[in-house]
């Protein structure tokens, strides 16, 4: 008998982090990631084939053009030739009801014969408006057999937006728990980004945009430095790539945190445990705008699953993540943000308390068996 087959349909969000809540079924069902030619994560580390196909919308890297292009289309997270592909699968599994990958995939379902499963991590209710939008999702509430729905927030941000509620159930993403775990600082990690073993370290890692909070992370980490008087162990670490990164050197340099604050980029995934090793804290303060608010936030499991503690903002879905395992202040507010950095720095009881709470919570809710046994459930239920 052969294998049942399941196309991962992410346009140019295909990436590792996700995948490996996947990786377990691959002994019941072939696994095939679906991206686009131009993809904003790398797939280099996804282990189980992958096929690539043209986008209009990702060939387009002019926000004024993508914009006109959503406002006709709905969104521009197109796959040319996406219908074709999907002919022979059982199940097709796509994210988001608002990109236009997913309205194909609903459209070629009636012709193709799958079950179509959606994964959403939108959480704010219409926040993609536009006429053409509301008609895709008209088709895809429709046809969409499964919503997953990553947090609460997310399901009735669903159900708001008329997708059945009996058919969305929420599956909190999962992270590699033996990948991510408490180890020591990585010796060769230290020399590399000029540090030292008695340094005390605040670590950032996301993308380098605004709305991740960095500008207020580096104004309350010279307050702390300042309030602290300045020991020379105090380090911030920022990892990660973004638009903006000059803008972060520049106010390094205002803030005079220039031997401080360390922009260390982009690394890969596989690296990313040790990364995290390096923290004696770990800060992602979010900030939410009008067209979004932090989702789900991986860099915080995967954090608390090395054991640090975690310091975060109440931003979208966060609470719902972190639970009792962080501090939590409120988005763009230095002030608060100065006061929990410096409150956890100073308790090393309390670090050790909040990094113990952290492994425990990502072990108990977000180990991959657990969620990948959950989706080869509902898998099962839809093709029964």
């Amino acid at each position: 008998m052969s294998q049942l087959r399941i196309a991962i349909v992410r346009g140019p969000n295909l990436n590792r982090w996700e995948m490996q809540n996947f990786l377990p079924l691959q002994n019941d069902f072939r696994l095939t990631g679906i991206t686009s030619l131009r993809h904003n994560f790398s797939i280099d580390e996804i282990p189980f084939e992958v096929q690539s196909l043209f986008s209009v919308g990702q060939a387009l890297r002019s926000r004024f053009l993508r914009s006109a292009l959503a406002r006709r289309w709905g969104d521009y997270h197109d796959l040319q030739g996406l219908s074709r592909v999907l002919a022979g699968y059982d199940i097709v599994h796509s994210a988001e009801t608002s990109y236009y990958c997913t309205y194909q995939a609903a459209v070629a379902k009636k012709r193709q014969g799958f079950k179509l499963a959606v994964t959403v991590w939108e959480n704010i209710p219409f926040s993609m408006n536009f006429p053409a939008t509301r008609r895709m999702k008209e088709v895809v509430n429709r046809e969409t057999d499964l919503f997953i729905a990553v947090t609460e927030r997310s399901r009735q941000t669903l159900i708001l937006e008329g997708a059945p509620p009996e058919r969305v159930q929420v599956v909190m993403p999962g992270v590699d728990t033996a990948h991510f775990h408490p180890q020591r600082r990585d010796p060769a990690l230290v020399r590399r980004f000029g540090l030292d073993d008695s340094d005390l370290v605040v670590l950032f890692v996301a993308n380098l945009y605004w709305e991740k909070g960095i500008f207020d992370l580096l104004v309350a980490f010279r307050r702390v430095w300042d309030r602290l008087g300045r020991p020379g162990r105090l380090k911030l670490l920022i990892a990660g790539k973004g638009k903006e990164h000059a803008r972060i050197v520049e106010w390094i340099g205002l803030l005079g945190l220039t031997d401080r604050a360390l922009l260390i980029g982009g690394h890969p995934y596989s690296l990313m445990p040790a990364i995290h090793s390096l923290a004696d804290v770990f800060v992602l303060p979010s900030i939410p705008t009008r067209a979004w608010q932090e989702q789900f936030g991986y860099v915080l499991v995967e954090s608390m699953a090395s054991g640090k503690a975690v310091v975060t903002s109440r931003c979208g879905s966060i609470p719902e993540v972190v639970g009792e395992a962080a501090v939590l202040t409120d988005p763009a507010d230095f002030l608060g943000l100065t006061t929990a950095l410096e409150d956890v720095l100073t308790d090393s009881a309390r670090r050790e308390e909040l990094g113990r709470l952290g492994r425990e919570r990502a072990i108990s809710q977000f180990s991959i068996e657990p969620v990948s046994k959950k989706l080869r459930s509902l898998y099962s239920a839809l093709l029964s």
